[in-house]
């Protein structure tokens, strides 16, 4: 079984100290867990600036591109550089961007730059990814995925991935996956007691994506959850990597 982890990253920290410094070592955490491919992002582009984590993405994807699928993190606070940002990436063959409006301080309605990637990116084919929160910390900053909903209408071809969701917030994401046949779901920071089951039950297996969130997230556990869902083990190969396969045309 192949798998293939939709949410990673790598780079600047600034909460606490993590392990994994090192490309290397990002690779042997991946090693250790058989996870095959992973799709990262530079946290220097959350914390510091897009276009310095632009940069190390690059660098980080060329030391390892059967293994590493490059995301950047783009934010309309830089205008035209954005859209520009978003060309880039196309013409390099990477599949998909993420947004962090929570950190980068934005409204995902109310924003004409935003606009003009969102169908950019929707006119490229490209996956969003919309993380909820970066990782499961109830002290960083969240976003609601309700939020998430005004785009998907807008956007109705738009391929849009949420997740950093857990709890009571299942419900909503739930509501929003119902309404919007575009939205899809990522697994990193679902700890609830049935989650998988109740998710793929509600909105089907083909939404729902295998994410860890390492190195901020140890990935055991995101394996955990899946390997033991009461869910067939077809199932369970598809949220692996089959899912991701789809939505990023590998």
């Amino acid at each position: 079984m192949k798998l293939i982890d939709v949410t990673a990253y790598y780079g600047k920290w600034p909460h606490w100290p993590i392990k994994v410094t090192t490309p290397e070592l990002l690779i042997n955490l991946m090693d250790r867990w058989e996870i095959e491919q992973a799709v990262v992002a530079s946290t220097r582009s959350v914390f510091l600036n897009c276009s310095d984590g632009h940069q190390e993405l690059d660098d980080l994807v060329a030391q390892y591109p059967d293994r590493l699928i490059g995301f950047p993190i783009v934010s309309p606070k830089d205008g035209q550089e954005a859209l520009q940002q978003v060309e880039t990436a196309n013409s390099k063959g990477l599949k998909g961007l993420r947004l962090f409006p929570q950190h980068h301080q934005y409204r995902l309605d109310d924003d004409p730059t935003l606009e003009s990637i969102l169908k950019l990116a929707e006119d490229l084919g490209m996956l969003v990814q919309i993380p909820c929160r970066i990782m499961l910390h109830w002290g960083l900053p969240q976003l609601d995925v309700r939020d998430i909903d005004s785009v998907a209408e807008r956007f109705p071809n738009l391929k849009i991935m949420t997740g950093g969701l857990n709890y009571s917030e299942l419900r909503d994401a739930v509501s929003v996956m119902r309404k919007r046949e575009n939205v899809t779901f990522e697994t990193s920071c679902l700890q609830m007691v049935e989650g998988i089951e109740k998710l793929t039950a509600q909105v089907g297996v083909e939404r729902v994506c295998f994410g860890t969130g390492l190195p901020l997230q140890y990935p055991s556990p995101g394996i955990s959850k899946i390997v033991n869902a009461q869910i067939s083990d077809d199932d369970k190969e598809k949220i692996f990597g089959l899912n991701a396969k789809r939505l990023l045309g590998l």
